[in-house]
């Protein structure tokens, strides 16, 4: 009690963290969500990747002399996040084309592009002459050294996400589960896709940037996962998500900060831990009803 006691303090060292995880805990699974819906779970594991890779890349460019944020560990952070939403928003172009376009074979080309972005991020590391420690922190999601200023703009951007994604809630799911329907009804389909892979582009960028690729990865998947088999309609399903991913982040950070070990593992086991959890107890309910 008195570890939680203590990181409930405002004057909490890792308090950027703390909160970080968890607001991005309770979002991330929110645009999960809809991945499900779409059948488009693989995308959840490259997207994380390509944004790490739009990371590095825009370090990258800096350590050759490109200094065009340069100055700061703000303006760095910005650049990092510039990068992660150029290659976070040109691969999810490219995906949703070649997804309307029906040829190839979508796993096929969501794994080569996760294998490239793994490659790259690697290369841009090993190219970047500005030091390599501070990059994969970044990587790794440490926010700990970020300014009130930006971690309250980032607080407001989850913030706005999820305000998005209750207050279109309606027509993002008719457009990804029934699209005819959509089109009967008179919906603009192509807008509407427009602005939820907008917004899962800037929640995997902000997401990357705060947890690192790993967490986004099970944030993406695991929450709803565990929501699924007790949703009734798709508020709940994504209220349940959303809970399951708070949970996840706020007992991760608990385990890590008492046990001393890496945050971002940590989150992920605890998050499937309960995911197994749900699942058990789905099954015992059912052998209970009968």
């Amino acid at each position: 009690m008195s570890k939680i006691l203590e990181m409930l303090r405002p004057d909490f060292v890792l308090h950027h963290a703390l909160y970080g995880s968890v607001v991005t805990g309770l979002v991330v699974p929110l645009v999960g969500v809809y991945f499900l819906l779409r059948r488009l779970v693989f995308w959840g594991v490259a997207l994380p990747q390509v944004s790490a890779a739009g990371i590095a890349f825009a370090f990258m460019l800096q350590g050759f002399g490109f200094t065009l944020l340069a100055g700061g560990e703000s303006q760095e952070r910005h650049l990092a996040i510039l990068g992660s939403l150029l290659f976070t928003g040109l691969a999810i172009l490219v995906l949703a084309w070649l997804e309307r376009r029906g040829r190839g074979i979508s796993e096929g080309r969501i794994g080569a592009l996760y294998a490239l972005a793994s490659a790259a991020s690697i290369l841009f590391v090993a190219w970047n002459a500005a030091g390599e420690t501070e990059l994969l922190g970044l990587l790794k999601g440490e926010i700990v050294a970020i300014s009130e200023r930006d971690f309250h703009t980032m607080l407001d951007a989850f913030a706005l996400i999820a305000g998005t994604m209750f207050l279109f809630q309606r027509e993002f799911v008719l457009v990804s589960y029934d699209r005819d329907m959509a089109v009967t009804l008179g919906r603009r389909v192509l807008g509407w896709d427009i602005l939820l892979y907008a917004i899962v582009g800037l929640t995997i960028s902000l997401g990357v940037m705060t947890v690192g690729p790993l967490v986004i990865f099970g944030f993406l998947v695991i929450p709803p996962m565990a929501a699924l088999p007790w949703s009734r309609g798709i508020m709940s399903f994504s209220l349940l998500a959303s809970f399951f991913g708070g949970a996840g982040a706020a007992i991760g950070f608990y385990l890590s900060y008492v046990q001393d070990l890496p945050l971002g593992p940590v989150i992920v086991c605890v998050t499937c831990g309960l995911w197994t959890l749900s699942a058990l107890l789905r099954q015992i309910r059912r052998w209970i009803g009968g």
